[in-house]
């Protein structure tokens, strides 16, 4: 706040108006013409000061709007200023010298003045114009609404006739050319201010002003120091911190007795002091909201790697300074709509900024309005804040300027008593909703009044029920409607713990695709017996909110004449059954439950609820091993002394699916095809004669399905000591399709039908089994064919 001065177009030592009495030109005539005119210093010009705002304490004290009036010097060696908005400098004369600190001070009797030997007449002055005071402008009391025109007090952040909230631009816009208050300038958020050109100790370059709260200044700027070419920075400017000089005497104490001249004034101990500019002592003397030795001190406790770092401290004759760093990364926006990013990565990030939040809390601290675009995700992945400027202390006071917006809890706009912590969960589901969509807030689309959000279930009737959960307990405009629960609230008030643990829980589940299993066969058209077998084993267990499914699909076709294909696939089937549900990655699928370390002593596993993550190697091992122990058992039947089944064997197709993995173990020309983002995959390949040369390029795949020798196997189960497994493995999401089968559906129904028939036809496994098989039918079925379709939801 600086002083206007005095009006340039007023003459000298003119009259200026006061409330004491009037200053004249009479002075200047006094002298007797002739003789020398020596300077007065009874009345000096008027000179423009510095003003700071005095504190009593920690606490600014607010100064009164009006005309500043000083006294001259030639009244008073106490010279008052008094700073106004838009006003111009004023002298006033007084009759009794004030006390900076006190009340009137007692001054030595005036000595009588020595008579005049000859007294002239002076000639009579002409009266001299008053100088023009310049009057701030009035400061408007109300401001109108767009919507209604419904007049509202200026302090109010909503109409009073139809709710719309009166955001920092219509503040702006309604006080133009007033005199503004210090508060408002902080409720308003960015005033512009000027600054300075030169470097701040010799390196920190101001570029621009971010926002401004109550005396505390944030600037972009650049570090040119150590040789750097600007590196960005962030700087927090405020006032020193005022201590006081001198001790006010109450008005009935006695007054002290004056010290001669000629005593030595030995120093006292009970005198305050000169402040000293250091960063102790600062943070000591002004560590309470909003300054800079509040925020030095919060980051000093913490020292949490997604806050921003304390880079430089200094100060100069009027101001101190705090440098902190800018963090770099991807935003937050961007590494949520990464593609390759899942939700045990998404909802990660969001659990460190859940995180963070809870360690202010337990500094006594909120985050006014949580963002997407103030959060970064670094190069080492973990989550970092570029903007701490909407900092609040807890609790938060009554009536604190707030920046506003979407992202703000309707508790805080409104500057209610007793707002905490669980405002940030408001600002925190705001967030989610945003990130959900992919675009920011929007006050109509959103919102069915201020603070209050649209339904979010009925928007997505068909969201993951864990996500909506999270936004049902978030993004409410009643503080009771969100966390916590009532079991939480006694171990948690803030309802951030909760939240923690359902963004973990999230963060396991929520790409676990649903599964929905149909499975059919059918002898065909021509053959008299079935020789194909399946099995399909599927679980489904939860505990609390973690929630396990797996499925085991095996499926063989027989070959080797009556009585020797159906029996070698359903010895297959047997065999790896056994062998399969006995492993871990497969216990699920047989009955055990997977939340358990042992099923028989039921011991809840140390890292909770949660089954671990399934291994993909380690179940390819596993299938690969039962599939190599069902060819060495069949081969060993077929060849045993006086078996009449010599020469029977199988194919086979191993596929376990759970909430994230499709994982395929092969031999023989069965098929399994995966349908992924619109496009049929087929994961396995044909262990045929035929298919090996069209692998070598010796035939097309169009000559391929005419061949006669299509169907001659280089690899069966059972038909040699050894078998050569081949191993498959795919992502499951959902919406997406897996189908295995026999060649007697491939010999009829091409990949291109398929894909058209699971894309356009089928809106469920039931109904995609039963056409592909129809399908088949019609088009003559020459051999045995079963269909296991699996559509993840």
């Amino acid at each position: 706040m600086s002083n206007i001065p005095p009006d340039p177009t007023a003459k000298p030592n003119g009259a200026v108006t006061g409330s004491t009495g009037v200053l004249s030109e009479q002075r200047a005539n006094e002298k007797p013409a002739g003789d020398d005119v020596l300077p007065s210093w009874d009345v000096p010009p008027p000179v423009a000061l510095p003003v700071t705002e005095p504190v009593v304490g920690d606490i600014p004290v607010a100064l009164p709007v009006g005309p500043v009036v000083r006294p001259t010097q030639s009244e008073s060696a106490f010279p008052l200023a008094v700073p106004i908005v838009g006003g111009p400098l004023m002298e006033l004369p007084l009759t009794t010298p004030l006390d900076l600190f006190g009340g009137p001070k007692e001054t030595e009797p005036t000595p009588e003045p020595e008579p005049e030997l000859e007294a002239v007449e002076p000639p009579e002055p002409e009266p001299a114009a008053p100088a023009e005071v310049i009057a701030p402008p009035a400061r408007p009391t109300s401001i109108t609404c767009a919507i209604c025109d419904t007049s509202n007090p200026i302090e109010e952040a909503y109409c009073a006739g139809c709710g719309y909230y009166f955001s920092p631009a219509d503040i702006a816009a309604a006080t133009q050319g007033s005199a503004i208050a210090v508060a408002d300038v902080g409720r308003i958020g960015n005033p512009s201010s000027p600054i300075p050109p030169e470097r701040l100790q010799e390196r920190y370059e101001l570029q621009e002003i971010i926002s401004s709260r109550l005396g505390v200044e944030r600037y972009r700027a650049l570090d040119h120091g150590q040789g750097r070419s600007g590196v960005p920075v962030i700087v927090v400017k405020q006032v020193l911190p005022v201590l006081p000089t001198a001790i006010p005497v109450a008005a009935d104490t006695e007054p002290v007795p004056a010290v001669p001249e000629n005593d030595e004034i030995m120093p006292t101990f009970d005198e305050p002091e000169a402040f000293e500019c250091s960063p102790t002592n600062v943070m000591q003397a002004i560590a309470k909201w909003p300054s800079i030795g509040w925020e030095r001190k919060l980051l000093r406790t913490l020292e949490h790697p997604a806050l921003p770092a304390e880079l430089d401290y200094f100060c100069d004759d009027t101001h101190e300074y705090l440098v902190e760093e800018v963090p770099t990364g991807t935003l937050l926006w961007d590494a949520w709509d990464d593609p390759d990013a899942g939700a045990s990565r998404k909802f990660g990030y969001l659990a460190g900024v859940a995180d963070t939040l809870h360690r202010l809390h337990q500094c006594n601290a909120l985050l006014e309005g949580l963002r997407p675009d103030i959060v970064v995700i670094d190069e080492r992945g973990e989550v970092r804040f570029t903007d701490i400027s909407d900092l609040l202390p807890l609790p938060v006071p009554s009536g604190a300027p707030v920046r506003g917006g979407l992202y703000t809890a309707p508790e805080l706009l409104k500057g209610e008593r007793g707002a905490d912590a669980r405002a940030e969960l408001y600002s925190f589901g705001a967030m989610l909703y945003a990130l959900h969509v992919g675009r920011e807030l929007n006050e109509k689309t959103d919102f069915d009044g201020p603070g209050n959000p649209k339904p979010f279930i009925p928007r997505f009737p068909d969201i993951h029920p864990g996500f909506g959960r999270l936004m049902m307990k978030t993004f409410r405009k009643t503080v009771e409607s969100r966390f916590p629960t009532d079991e939480a609230s006694k171990e948690d008030a803030t309802g951030f713990v909760e939240l923690i643990r359902t963004l973990e829980v999230l963060r396991r589940t929520y790409d676990n695709v649903r599964l929905e299993i149909a499975s059919w066969t059918s002898t065909g058209i021509v053959r008299t017996g079935n020789e194909d077998a399946f099995a399909v084993l599927h679980a489904c267990e939860s505990r609390q909110d973690d929630l396990g499914e797996a499925s085991v699909v095996i499926l063989c076709d027989g070959m080797g004449g009556y009585e020797a294909g159906e029996v070698a696939a359903a010895l297959t089937i047997q065999t790896l059954r056994q062998n399969l549900v006995q492993l871990r990655p497969f216990s699920a699928a047989a009955g055990a439950s997977p939340f358990l370390t042992d099923p028989l002593a039921h011991t809840s596993r140390p890292e909770g609820h949660a089954a671990p993550p399934v291994d993909v190697n380690e179940v390819k091992k596993a299938i690969r091993s039962a599939l190599r122990e069902a060819n060495r058992l069949v081969f060993q039947t077929s060849r045993a002394p006086g078996s009449k089944r010599r020469g029977m064997g199988c194919t086979a197709e191993v596929v376990y699916i759970d909430g994230q993995n499709v994982i395929v173990g092969h031999v023989g020309d069965s098929r399994t095809y995966h349908l992924h983002e619109g496009r049929l995959i087929q994961l396995t390949r044909d262990q045929t004669l035929v298919n090996r040369l069209v692998e070598l390029g010796s035939l097309t795949a169009e000559e391929a399905e005419k061949h006669p020798r299509r169907n001659e196997l280089q690899q069966a189960i059972g038909g040699q000591p050894d078998v050569d497994v081949g191993l498959y493995h795919g992502k499951l999401t959902p919406g997406d399709w897996v189908v295995v089968c026999s060649d007697g559906l491939t010999n009829h129904v091409t990949a291109k039908d398929l894909q058209h028939m699971l894309l356009s036809e089928a809106v469920s496994a039931e109904m995609a089994a039963r056409r592909l098989v129809n399908l088949t039918l019609i088009e003559g079925a020459t051999d045995n064919v079963t269909v296991v379709a699996i559509r993840a939801t």
